[in-house]
């Protein structure tokens, strides 16, 4: 059990109100085993769940006569405390929740996240990386140790593929087609994709697996060299400090972002992104696709409709 599954039962099991609430949580675990989330996303919900029922704990408002008006006096002492898409965050796993529990009968009174409204938060244009940033970051490592091969490897398939943090620490050597220059991966909901690979990728692949992982005990692609996995946290750090050391802000979905971003710049498929992405819609492919103002100027200058007029 996650960190923040086991404070939040332990937070529930000492209420003074609220009796229920660990009734309400289990059913709502359950019901996010059953749909296979993944365990992190499972202990973002039993952190944000948490701190509502501190709140209401602290409060004395029992979970059995909590109103929209609660929720949202709890939400207005965050704005301004931590950002709006942070808020949305909490706002989204309340839904969530008290929906779930609706719709298996759980909940008969009225449901106080009905028609409960997001924040209208301020986009932001995110940074996108090059594919010079990300050379210049892989040139620090050491290519001749198996901690340098291997997060040249992490880096390389990061960009080439644009898996997740998670896909990546969890892909496993049966899931591995050097030949067809595929990976099979699991994503959000364990729903099952191929992401295809690039040349290089698949030569570094190779290079790698033959090289420095041959031997190693375990399934796991990416893993210490005593076969044990490495942990999301571990796997961000390791990004994190290529970058540092480079002068680049890194990190895993930084670099996913950004090959995205440039895989549209250089004229592919939105579709096939979306597959490659593991996304269900084109609307959630399309967030990563800022484009910046010189990406505007320099298409508009080529297609320009002044262009057209003879003076």
């Amino acid at each position: 059990m996650e960190d923040h599954l086991k404070r939040l039962y332990h937070l529930v099991d000492g209420f003074k109100v609220g009796s229920n609430w660990k009734t309400y949580v289990d059913a709502f675990v359950f019901g996010c085993k059953i749909r296979n989330l993944a365990p992190r996303t499972l202990n973002v919900y039993a952190e944000r769940l948490g701190y509502l029922a501190r709140w209401l704990e602290e409060k004395g408002i029992d979970i059995e006569d909590v109103t929209k008006r609660d929720i949202q006096d709890y939400l207005l002492t965050l704005i301004g405390t931590v950002s709006d898409e942070t808020v949305n965050g909490r706002i989204r796993v309340y839904r969530r929740f008290f929906n779930y529990l609706e719709e298996e009968g759980l909940w008969e009174k009225p449901n106080p996240t009905h028609k409960l409204k997001m924040i209208k938060a301020e986009r932001r244009i995110k940074p996108v990386l090059s594919p010079e940033q990300i050379g210049q970051a892989l040139q620090t490592l050491n290519k001749s140790t198996y901690e340098g091969y291997r997060n040249l490897t992490m880096v390389m398939l990061f960009w080439d593929a644009m898996v997740r943090k998670e896909e990546l620490i969890t892909l496993t050597l049966d899931h591995v087609d050097l030949r067809a220059g595929l990976i099979k991966v699991f994503g959000k909901g364990r729903k099952e994709r191929h992401v295809p690979m690039g040349a290089k990728t698949i030569k570094t692949l190779h290079f790698y697996l033959n090289r420095w992982r041959n031997g190693t005990q375990g399934n796991l692609v990416f893993c210490q060299r005593n076969g044990k996995p490495i942990t999301s946290r571990h796997c961000h750090k390791i990004i994190q400090e290529i970058g540092h050391k480079a002068g680049v802000t890194l990190y895993p979905h930084l670099i996913r972002h950004s090959a995205a971003t440039y895989f549209i710049r250089q004229g592919g498929s939105p579709v096939i992104l979306q597959k490659i992405l593991g996304h269900t819609s084109l609307t959630v492919t399309q967030n990563y696709l800022h484009m910046s103002n010189q990406d505007m100027v320099d298409t508009y200058s080529r297609f320009s409709p002044s262009n057209a007029i003879s003076l």
